[in-house]
């Protein structure tokens, strides 16, 4: 009987450190969901449909604005991107460098 105690209270203070470690974790959906959107869209080609109908000079002069807003487009997700995984890394560890409050500054060397 004193086994079975035993075993129980174990079981029942194993359950409970586990649902501790479990609410400690910060929910980080939003932030991965944000991410995930800015790699979406920074993979994102142009349409050149509209210039299927053109040939020779006439579908590059058609096709090089289109591309030309989308490398605009990618640079600026790229951005994004970066931010939203510098977000998502903060949530998940608050300790990483850049992440809280700013670093204090170094202090500078005296003069000998």
């Amino acid at each position: 009987m004193k086994r079975i105690l035993m075993v129980a209270v174990a079981a029942a203070s194993l359950s409970l450190a586990g649902a501790a470690r479990a609410a400690d974790k910060p929910d980080c959906s939003a932030q991965k969901t944000a991410y995930d959107d800015a790699v979406k869209a920074g993979k994102v080609k142009p349409d050149l449909s509209s210039c299927a109908d053109k040939k020779g000079k006439e579908k590059t002069e058609c096709q090089k604005p289109l591309k030309d807003k989308a490398k605009e487009d990618a640079a600026a997700a790229k951005g994004k991107v970066k931010d939203a995984k510098m977000a998502l890394d903060c949530c998940k560890t608050t300790k990483k460098k850049g992440c809280g409050e700013a670093p204090a500054p170094a202090a500078a060397p005296e003069p000998k």
